[in-house]
């Protein structure tokens, strides 16, 4: 949910993000500050709104662009010069593992 005031069109922008690449060219974790100028969007969605300037008014976006999907996404809204963003982490792996006599044992978990 959003709330949104003195904004007549609202642009929203979805991106998918390649972790692993992300990181080998990095070096780092996913950064959420990241750069998005230049990045093309994975979908595009304008909205318009015919409430007052000064009528503050909430607004839930759904997002089945994301169903079924796995990774991570920027979704970022554009509005009258003023931008705001979500970052979206969707599936993730961990890693158990202890030692035991035999070396290691491992177990990797899709949560």
């Amino acid at each position: 949910m959003v709330n949104i005031k003195n904004i007549k069109s609202l642009h929203v922008k979805i991106f998918e993000f390649n972790t692993e690449t992300y990181y080998k060219k990095n070096l780092m974790p996913f950064n959420t500050g990241v750069n998005l100028d230049g990045l093309d969007a994975s979908e595009s969605l304008q909205y318009t709104y015919d409430q007052g300037s000064n009528i503050r008014h909430r607004e839930e976006f759904k997002l089945p662009q994301l169903n079924n999907k796995i990774g991570l996404f920027i979704v970022e809204l554009i509005g009258n010069g003023v931008s705001a963003r979500a970052v979206i982490k969707k599936g993730s792996l961990s890693l158990v593992h202890r030692s035991t006599v035999a070396g290691h044992l491992a177990y990797i978990l899709d949560a």
